[in-house]
């Protein structure tokens, strides 16, 4: 199991398969089972509304965003939605930012600009409307923003100006490099570095059989793999053979997957029988993690059983 100091929190997605009283559900079980927290994504779904409707049937779990898209709101709307799920869950809240996938807001019609401005800009404007008391309700006490950190100035920034940083994807090697990276950008930002969380998102797919399981993951990590920010990443990690094969296949999808490795799958990913996820997940948790998120994708069985074979799994 990860060292005593890591928690284990889940990560789970708004789909047609998890409803609302599903999710209320399955954060119930979490923290009945002693794990650290429940982390909502955002894909086509509000994810602080979301972490609204679980607190209000939870009790002590932290709640958080991994992540929400800070282009889809407007700063002073996105502070007060913040400020009202922070009061709403006594204080649970944990706000995570990301800046999403070039290509989706692309179809949304959103022009990006420039990332880091972009992020900036809108934690200046958060943390001002919070520390003011200018959000309606006021914050009695501390909401934490954390920065979805994939590319290095990205975990710089968290460095400089969050409280905590998400990694994705991250191989146990890239995760102390980017704990480097954090320690830079708080020394830019005159911060204590200690006071930063690293915590990374960690897709699982847990099968006994092994092959099984890397099968969804090599889907997964080929289109993962094609897009520009993850692609650099991983490139970067250590596996740039595999993305050049990845977009080298274009369109082409059983090129792509098959340019992803088992090594890469198994270093991006948790991947296998529960006890090989336990021992990866105390491999990953060794650089000096404080929370690792777990996103389950059910192998061979359906989503809500999945999520529950990981609690009996990942519960202290």
């Amino acid at each position: 199991m990860a060292e005593a100091t890591t928690r284990i929190a889940l990560a789970f997605s708004a789909m047609p398969d998890t409803p609302p009283q599903t999710l209320i559900d399955l954060s119930k079980s979490v923290e009945d089972n002693g794990l650290a927290g429940v982390l909502i994504t955002e894909a086509g779904n509000d994810s602080l509304a979301y972490c609204i409707g679980i607190g209000q049937h939870t009790r002590t779990i932290k709640l958080g965003t991994a992540i929400t898209n800070i282009y889809l709101r407007h700063p002073v709307l996105l502070a007060n939605e913040a400020a009202a799920v922070q009061e709403f869950t006594g204080g649970r809240f944990i706000l995570g930012l990301g800046t999403g996938h070039r290509e989706m807001n692309t179809i949304l019609g959103i022009e990006m600009g420039e990332p880091m401005a972009k992020m900036r800009e809108v934690v200046t404007t958060l943390r001002k409307a919070i520390d003011d008391g200018r959000t309606g309700p006021r914050v009695t006490s501390k909401l934490p923003i954390y920065l979805a950190g994939v590319s290095r100035p990205m975990v710089k920034l968290a460095g400089e100006i969050a409280d905590g940083v998400i990694f994705n994807f991250f191989p146990p090697a890239r995760v102390k490099q980017a704990l480097g990276e954090l320690a830079e950008g708080a020394k830019i930002g005159n911060r204590n570095v200690n006071e930063i969380e690293p915590t990374l998102f960690a897709t699982a797919f847990i099968s006994d059989d092994l092959e099984a399981a890397r099968r969804p993951a090599r889907k997964l990590l080929s289109r993962y793999g094609a897009l520009r920010f993850y692609g650099n990443m991983l490139a970067n990690a250590g596996f740039r053979k595999e993305i050049e094969g990845i977009r080298a296949a274009g369109r082409d999808e059983a090129k792509a997957m098959a340019a992803v490795s088992d090594n890469m799958i198994d270093s991006a990913l948790l991947v296998g029988p529960e006890a090989r996820i336990r021992e990866r997940l105390a491999e990953l948790a060794a650089p000096g993690l404080g929370t690792v998120i777990v996103f389950v994708n059910p192998v061979n069985e359906d989503r809500v059983s999945g999520n529950k074979r990981a609690i009996r799994a990942l519960k202290p």
